[in-house]
């Protein structure tokens, strides 16, 4: 009988045989089972009268088993190239005529102790039986399936002892640490990393300190990763800009977590007593908020403790935008004041609208401009002054020199204003967007076809479209080359207040309690998200997230999938206003009858030690 040995994991013998046995020889001399049995009970016998066991005594009626060992190394003759093989040779006869429970097995001479035991038990025929069954037993694990294979090792495993499980976890587990990667050239070795998501090479760091030193040290990678999942080049927590993209991966996937499960601190102050916060803006050092109250308020982002308190407006503050620590601000009372938030005071005063400034925006480029929308039907463009230039303060006595343009068109409020480049589009209560040539204060194109009021605009400068929303409770887009109306985007049921965009999203708001978003490209609506009990008073977005404002509290909704996420800000009475950036969320709530500020910081937790 010829047993294979040529895989590691080949079913063990029994602890009592030795493993480098080869052949069991029956010898031809061997008495018979009576003898044997004669000899035994007479063995027993002697040692009960002397009161002594012998165990290293060799019974004579047991010698008949003689164990032949043959080895790779102990002949020229085995040194063949085809695997070392067991072969076990019995008179079937014998065996099947012997009834004894145990037979002691002595090994032939010349091989010490180290090699091979001098005595070794075999239980009972069956164990013989099984070696005889084994070449079949092997052939037939060849042909089955592989799940059956699992199944068959597993079930072996489960019945080895803990020192067989020893031998073959030492026979495994140098094949499966075969270090592949390490061993490839760099640029093939970043082939591999590079095709595999930031997930798996967060994991793939954690194998070796040459993985990680391999995967930290490939930045085309995660720069890729960056870009593909939406994050930027510069930091969310100092923002500040990095070239350690996978450190500036680590840090954006931290606060975005920290987001989506609500890990934030919180910093709750009073502002405005009672009165409506009607604008918001804020950075990492200051909050700059304006309300009918009259008064602009600026607080300090990480405390929330009041800075100082801008006064001068006769009317509620309706528009306010800073760039640095320029402000500029528009009021019920007709007035465009600029100023120093440094010093707290107020350089420069406007006139020349006729009713209340309901909108403003500040312009970027190589010479920042002023655009105000007002009620009385008019949009003025003015220079953005310098406060620190003591020379220019001007307070509205005489010609102002900061006066370019007055853009006249509009037959009713002008309730809403966009800006790129050189264009301005704005939309009015006359049903109507008209877009106007900044430089010359010519109107480009006038865009009908809302029924009902204007009452938000946007600018889609990659598409060159403009976008509209209206109380008709449509959505509107424009193409700014013709002023043609492209598309009309419909699901809303009522006034379509507010409207967001980015490059791949564009999001309205409505006084259904419903905000939707769409496809910029297609006009098709993505997502429905409904679960506030209002009309929506406030929100913003980007391409990761909406969180917008109602009765009752403020949400947070994925905005690729239109999934809520969670409630931000709970009982409370209204949000006025929201903003946010990738750190911190900022809502100016009512509750109460009270008005006050919440600070949701989310770039504490876990985020200093996030590229570990």
């Amino acid at each position: 009988m010829q047993v294979s040995d040529s895989s590691p994991l080949h079913s063990p013998l029994p602890n009592e045989l030795n493993p480098n046995l080869i052949q069991i020889t029956l010898h031809p001399s061997c008495p018979s089972i009576q003898q044997v049995e004669n000899n035994h009970l007479k063995e027993l016998n002697m040692d009960n009268e002397t009161g002594v066991t012998s165990n290293n005594t060799t019974r004579s009626g047991f010698s008949c088993f003689d164990t032949t060992i043959s080895s790779s190394s102990s002949s020229s003759s085995s040194s063949s190239s085809s695997p070392r093989k067991r072969s076990v040779t019995c008179d079937a006869k014998i065996i099947s005529g012997h009834k004894r429970p145990r037979k002691l097995i002595k090994m032939n001479q010349g091989f010490s102790s180290k090699d091979i035991a001098t005595n070794m038990l075999i239980d009972n025929n069956s164990t013989l039986n099984a070696l005889w069954q084994l070449p079949s037993m092997i052939q037939t694990f060849d042909t089955i399936p592989s799940h059956l294979k699992s199944y068959l090792l597993f079930q072996l495993l489960k019945r080895s002892s803990t020192n067989t499980l020893q031998f073959i976890n030492s026979v495994i587990m140098p094949v499966l640490k075969h270090d592949f990667l390490s061993t490839l050239p760099v640029e093939i070795s970043r082939r591999v990393t590079g095709c595999l998501d930031a997930f798996s090479l967060a994991k793939a760091s954690c194998v070796s300190k040459s993985w990680k030193s391999i995967i930290d040290a490939d930045s085309n990678s995660w720069k890729l990763l960056l870009i593909k999942d939406g994050y930027s080049f510069i930091d969310p927590v100092l923002n500040t800009t990095s070239t350690d993209y996978k450190w500036l991966y680590a840090r954006h996937h931290t606060l975005k977590q920290n987001w989506i499960h609500g890990r934030a601190t919180e910093v709750v102050f009073k502002g405005h007593d009672k009165f409506v916060v009607t604008c918001l803006q804020f950075d990492n050092e200051k909050i700059v908020s304006g309300a009918d109250d009259s008064h602009v308020n600026i607080y300090y982002t990480d405390t929330g403790k009041k800075r100082m308190t801008l006064e001068g407006h006769e009317g509620g503050v309706w528009a306010l935008q800073y760039v640095g620590n320029t402000l500029v601000t528009g009021s019920t009372d007709r007035r465009v004041r600029v100023w120093d938030m440094e010093t707290g005071k107020c350089t420069h005063i406007f006139t020349g609208h006729t009713s209340t400034i309901r909108c403003l925006l500040l312009t970027k480029g190589s010479r920042p401009l002023i655009v105000t929308g007002s009620r009385d039907s008019t949009l003025r463009v003015w220079k953005l002054p310098d406060p620190k230039d003591v020379q220019g303060h001007y307070y509205g006595n005489g010609d102002n020199p900061y006066f370019i343009h007055s853009l006249v068109g509009h037959r009713q409020s002008v309730r809403a204003i966009a800006n790129h480049d050189n264009i301005i589009v704005s939309g009015s209560y006359d049903n109507t967007v008209r877009s106007w040539d900044m430089n010359t204060g010519q109107m480009i194109h006038l865009m009908e076809g809302h029924t009902q009021k204007v009452y938000s605009v946007v600018i889609d400068s990659e598409r060159n479209r403009c976008m509209s929303g209206s109380m008709d409770s449509s959505v509107r887009i424009w193409d700014l080359e013709t002023g043609d109306c492209i598309k009309r985007l419909e699901g809303h049921t009522v006034l379509v207040g507010l409207l967001g965009l980015t490059n791949k999203y564009l999001v309205s708001a409505a006084a259904d309690s419903i905000l939707r978003v769409w496809s910029p490209d297609t006009g098709i609506c993505n997502h429905a998200l409904s679960g506030h009990g209002n009309s929506i008073t406030c929100f913003q977005h980007d391409d990761q997230k909406v969180i917008s404002g109602s009765e009752g509290g403020l949400k947070m909704w994925d905005i690729k999938t239109g999934k809520f996420i969670r409630d931000l800000i709970t009982e409370v009475d209204c949000v006025w206003r929201v903003a946010f950036d990738g750190r911190r969320c900022v809502a100016a709530v009512q509750k109460k009858n009270e008005t006050s500020f919440r600070i949701l910081d989310f770039g504490v937790h876990n985020m200093y030690n996030s590229d570990n």
